[in-house]
Order: structure tokens, then C-alpha cells, then sequence
């Protein structure tokens, strides 16, 4: 009975996660090909959270968290290749304590996260953030979605004391380089990020 209980309180939590990483909405732009692009990186940005939610689910349901970080390990990050692939968008999770090297963000990534570290303290972060920018002579929307800490995330990424033995084994196996730990609720996780290059302005 207990496990069950302890079960269904995961289920909340997890989908208590997507509720939070929702987007808001922001100035409209007059821009009709960066609307588009920004309606694009919401809709993807959201599908590949909600795809990696359902994924730790079912692996939380079938063998508890261990198992949730032996599957995330391996999957989580095919998973994003293939996303990628399908969309012909970059998008992925970074974040400035990372777990998995693929997640190091890049120059611009790592600016903008230690700005959303910031406001986050000073509870004025909002549930994403984009703008415009040029490289190399070229235009992209750059688009992030805040990632935060629920109770949930405790179990893999909290204090490492307050993380079971056998999840602290498999986190030194496969990632013996890990950052991602200490956390607590409420802080910055992370963020999904999506890039959507843009078609020169005539």
C-alpha cells in the first residue's frame, strides 16, 4: 500500500513538472516569419518535455527512480537526436550544473542561464525567453524554457546525501564527472533550449 501511495505521489509531482514548464506570453512580433519561428520553438520545446516526461514515468513506474537514470541515460539523449532530426531544429536541455556532457551549454546558453539564475532568485523569471540574434551573417531565433526544480527531481538531483545508495552508484558509473547534484525545490534546473534559423530579411 505504501508503494503505491509513494507512486502516485510521483505521478503528481512529474506532471506538477509540466504544468510549471508552461510558456507565457510576450510582447507579439510584428515579424511574421519570427512569430512563426516562436510559435515553433514553443510547440517543439514543449513536446520533447513532455516525451522525456513520459519516458521517466513509465521507468519510475516499472523500477523506481535507479531505473529511471539507467534509461535516461541511454535514451533520453537518442530521443533528442532523433527530435532534431525530425524537426530540422537544435533542441536540447542545457544547463550550468550538468549531468550529461552533451547538456554543457554553449557561450550564448551559458550567458542567458546565469541570467535566468538571477531573476529566479529575485522570483521575477518568467517561463521562457527568446530574442533574435545574428552569427556569422546569419539570423536565429534563440529560445529558452526555464527548467525548474520540483520535489520530484530530489531523488536524482538533491543533496547527495538525501539521494538512495543505489541511484548514487549508477550516477558515479555512468557519469563520474557529474555536477548536477545539491539542488533543492525551487531552484533553476536548467532550460530547454531551441535554435530556428531565419530566412534573410529582403
Amino acid at each position: 500500500m505504501r508503494t503505491k501511495l509513494t507512486r502516485i505521489l510521483l505521478i503528481v509531482g512529474v506532471v506538477s513538472f509540466v504544468v510549471m514548464t508552461g510558456s507565457i506570453a510576450q510582447q507579439p512580433t510584428k515579424d511574421l516569419q519570427q512569430g512563426e519561428a516562436l510559435s515553433e520553438a514553443r510547440q517543439v520545446s514543449s513536446e520533447l518535455a513532455e516525451k522525456v516526461r513520459g519516458l521517466l514515468l513509465q521507468e519510475i513506474g516499472r523500477g523506481g527512480f535507479a531505473s529511471a537514470v539507467k534509461v535516461c541515460s541511454e535514451m533520453a539523449q537518442q530521443m533528442t537526436l532523433a527530435f532534431n532530426a525530425r524537426t530540422g531544429h537544435t533542441v536540447r536541455r542545457v544547463s550550468l550544473k550538468y549531468r550529461n556532457r552533451q547538456n554543457v551549454p554553449d557561450e550564448y546558453e551559458r550567458r542567458k542561464l546565469e541570467e535566468l539564475y538571477l531573476l529566479n532568485r529575485k522570483k521575477e523569471m518568467r517561463n521562457e525567453y527568446y530574442e533574435v540574434v545574428e552569427d556569422q551573417g546569419k539570423r536565429y531565433l534563440r529560445y529558452l524554457k526555464p527548467l525548474l526544480v520540483l520535489p520530484l527531481c530530489i531523488n536524482c538531483h538533491g543533496p547527495k546525501e538525501n539521494i538512495s545508495a543505489d541511484v548514487r552508484s549508477i550516477l558515479a558509473e555512468r557519469y563520474p564527472e557529474d555536477r548536477a547534484t545539491g539542488f533543492l525545490v525551487g531552484d533553476l534546473r536548467g532550460a530547454i533550449s531551441v535554435t530556428i534559423f531565419l530566412s534573410p530579411t529582403k
